[in-house]
């Protein structure tokens, strides 16, 4: 792969010293951070033309990333050519994006009106609400940053996860408006990320690990695990952990059979039984951010913020990108799969802010088709952000405005109040 992304460089025309000095091998994102450096640099220097083959370089490495493409509207602007110009927002249109052009409107009018006037009602039509959904819960909780959710169809009984209080929360049919601490830290969790209700097993599972957002107490040691909780009691079951674990964060259950990714490790992990111990499945210096995870097809597919979708073969555990169509696969953070084998994904990365569905190809290697399921609620607040959703009996549950950017890393107060939590449901038949 090394000697491929070299002459990709060369073929561009691109002057990449340090790049033919690495000593590690290269890796999709580790090449495009420097292509990226490197328009930056040529921009600066006023060279349009290398800063726009270095952009087109890390569209090569990740397909319609929304950083590219403003770069490459930049680029246009700059060097005042509106067909470059237009193309850049015809490429953000077919991903699925929206952007500003206001900054060229001068320009791009002058070129042709008519094109301009499409494109931003193709951007606006991006933006525009799509899909319908009901409010399940309403959580008073504006201090717990609420990241996950999941349902447990046979008692209606509601599990969200809390990042800052280091809780599961319970949230019972006939009280959802009281929500009741299921497990905390004294449980030994530190922030949870991921949940799920495996109804095989009647256990309530949860990944967790460390963020800047979670208060820690003085001399606590930090760590990550995988955590499996009973169902009714809320007694813990069992801890998983695993050596080189850096920050579990999602997972998908089956059958008693448990698949996790690793947001900071280069890594996914399977746990076969209740009973067993937690094994590597597949690692590779590829994996940049892993999130959201399903399972269709036959194989498993990570949800990765930088990169868009990996897909893990299960039996011989390779790996590669999914294909993607002119949409966007970038910054997606939940992920999981119906029963007919779709995916449905939560994309919070990149504008505008959505859930989707994913349809594969025969060989599940390939996006042939995405629907936006939901896009522009009321309750998709600004500021906020939409962040993980479970599927159940052909209906969707999604924390609909986690609070993420109103938690400041440095553990200080934000300027603005921070929101109840959202639950919306959705009917997915």
């Amino acid at each position: 792969m090394r000697n491929q992304i070299l002459a990709l460089a060369v073929s561009l025309g691109l002057s990449a010293p340090a790049m033919a000095q690495e000593t590690e091998a290269p890796t999709p994102q580790t090449v495009s951070t420097e292509l990226f450096g490197l328009a930056q640099s040529y921009f600066g220097q006023g060279d349009l033309e290398a800063a726009k083959r270095a952009l087109e370089a890390v569209l090569a490495l990740k397909p319609a990333h929304p950083a590219a493409l403003g770069g490459l509207f930049a680029v246009a602007n700059r060097g005042g050519n509106a067909n470059d110009a237009f193309e850049a927002l015809d490429a953000m249109v077919a991903a699925g994006l929206t952007y500003d052009p206001s900054r060229a409107e001068a320009m791009l009018r002058e070129a042709d009106t008519a094109r301009y006037d499409a494109i931003i009602a193709s951007l606006e039509a991006n933006a525009a609400a799509t899909g319908q959904a009901e409010r399940f819960a309403v959580v008073d909780l504006p201090d717990a940053l609420i990241e996950g959710v999941a349902m447990d169809i046979e008692t209606d009984r509601l599990f969200l996860s809390s990042v800052a209080q280091r809780q599961i929360i319970l949230l019972e049919p006939f009280a959802r408006d009281e929500p009741i601490v299921f497990a905390d830290r004294d449980d030994g969790l530190w922030s949870v990320f991921g949940v799920a209700v495996d109804d095989r097993t009647r256990l309530v599972w949860a990944a967790s690990g460390v963020v800047p957002q979670t208060p820690m107490e003085e001399g606590e040691e930090e760590g990550t695990a995988l955590f499996a909780f009973d169902l009714m009691t809320g007694d813990l079951y069992r801890r998983y952990e695993i050596e080189g674990a850096q920050q579990m964060a999602d997972f998908v259950v089956r059958d008693g059979i448990v698949y996790v990714s690793d947001s900071r490790a280069p890594r996914v992990y399977v746990l076969d039984s209740v009973s067993g111990q937690l094994e590597v499945l597949a690692e590779d210096p590829r994996f940049v951010n892993l999130q959201g995870v399903a399972l269709a097809r036959g194989a498993l597919y990570v949800a990765d913020y930088s990169m868009g979708i990996w897909r893990v073969d299960l039996g011989d555990q390779s790996v590669t990108l999914v294909r993607p169509n002119d949409v966007s696969l970038i910054g997606i953070d939940g992920l999981l799969n119906t029963r007919d084998g779709r995916l449905v994904a939560v994309r919070n990365g990149a504008r505008p802010h959505q859930m989707m569905a994913i349809d594969l190809n025969d060989e599940g290697t390939a996006v042939e088709n995405v629907e936006v399921l939901l896009r522009g609620h009321p309750d998709m607040s600004p500021g906020t952000e939409p962040t993980l959703v479970d599927l159940a009996d052909g209906r969707a549950w999604l924390v609909a405005n986690g609070a993420w950017p109103l938690f400041p890393e440095d553990g200080s107060d934000p300027d603005q109040e921070r929101p109840t939590t959202t639950i919306l449901e959705m009917d997915l038949r």
